[in-house]
């Protein structure tokens, strides 16, 4: 395939990243507003789909990368160390911020108190209940990535042991799921091992693979996929609607079409939402911590009108990620790539570390 194509669907998929983030966004701004500003506004829930479309392009982008990486344990290093050193430097900021916040200003932290136990294990990103009985880290919207990193390590087990990573993933993610149909799972990482959202991964990788084969997916297709996601999402009547929303298959649809479409009538606007899509990371992390204050700063300012508040809080999140993303996390991803590879690459040979420098 041409390399036109390819580059593309990656602008496409650094879009739909940003329209995922975004997505996550209003629906969070609703609950802040519903919570502390004015209890009968409703949760605008449709927004929820951002987090499986993140899923799925996650699979989608691993499996393009196992292509470059060699099946075996040098392989599982430098898969590692790229994961490592994109995930946890800014989780690691972000989360010592709202430790700091939770104990400068205890009445901010509505939810999700922390404990020793609960923090030590939020930091490594290990399942845990919170005091409230859910599995979620101190930052809470980091119970995605529990999921992104039980992923990670299945993915890497695979190059260990030189299987298929696609394969060795998708049989192990559905098997899991599978075997949590049955049997009730009682600690919190068997939640997270069964939880039926994994199987965003898995679609990912399968997509990834369908296209990778030089298979595509006709125009025409990818609007009805757009339109059966959105019919689904706004709640349509019927079994069929409530099967593809309940396992999350809309967000699937999602990324498929956005693999069928294009935006190339205007460039600058395709510019400007690739550029967003790449600080889509610190948009997620970050707004939960931002958003919530800027709901209260407004109400204090007699403001509490959800179409004022809703538009303000989201521009302001957007333009504080960007920045965040430019001054803190990619430096912050550079320093900790070049520190972490002195533990993850230091055994590698000289014809692998060229190969995956």
């Amino acid at each position: 395939m041409d390399n036109a194509p390819q580059q593309n669907r990656n602008d496409n998929l650094q879009m739909l990243r940003f329209f995922a983030a975004a997505f996550v966004l209003l629906t969070h701004i609703t609950f802040y507003i519903h919570e502390r500003v004015d209890s009968t506004i409703g949760v605008w829930h449709v927004g929820e789909v951002g987090v499986p479309i993140f899923f799925v392009i996650s699979g989608f982008v691993m499996h393009l990368s196992a292509a470059r990486i060699p099946l075996n344990s040098d392989g599982a290093r430098i898969f590692m160390h790229r994961r490592v050193s994109r995930i946890f430097p800014l989780y690691w900021l972000i989360t010592i911020v709202k430790l700091c916040i939770a104990f400068a200003v205890p009445a901010a932290i509505l939810h999700n108190a922390p404990d020793l136990l609960h923090s030590l294990g939020s930091l490594v990103l290990f399942p845990m209940f919170n005091s409230e009985g859910q599995i979620r880290p101190i930052h809470g919207v980091a119970w995605t990535l529990l999921h992104e990193m039980l992923f990670y390590y299945i993915f890497a087990l695979a190059m260990v042991l030189r299987r298929s990573p696609y394969v060795f993933s998708s049989v192990l993610i559905t098997g899991m799921w599978a075997a949590g149909l049955f049997i009730q799972p009682e600690s919190a990482l068997a939640y997270v091992c069964t939880d039926r959202i994994n199987l965003m991964f898995v679609a990912g990788m399968s997509l990834s693979a369908w296209i990778k084969s030089g298979r595509a997916i006709p125009r025409a297709l990818g609007l009805l996929m757009l339109a059966v996601a959105f019919a689904s999402l706004q709640g349509m009547d019927g079994a069929v609607f409530a099967f593809i929303h309940g396992y999350n298959i809309d967000a699937a649809l999602i990324v498929m079409a956005a693999m069928a479409l294009s935006l190339n009538a205007l460039p600058p606007l395709k510019r400007l939402l690739v550029s967003l899509g790449d600080s889509s990371y610190s948009l997620y992390m970050l707004h939960p911590i931002l958003a919530p204050a800027i709901c209260v700063l407004l109400l204090k300012l007699k403001i509490s009108s959800p179409y004022i508040i809703v538009p303000v809080a989201f521009v302001a999140c957007v333009t504080a990620a960007n920045l965040l993303y430019r001054y803190i996390e990619n430096p912050l991803n550079e320093l900790a790539k070049r520190h972490l590879g002195k533990v993850f690459l230091k055994s590698r040979p000289s014809h692998v570390a060229a190969k995956g420098s």
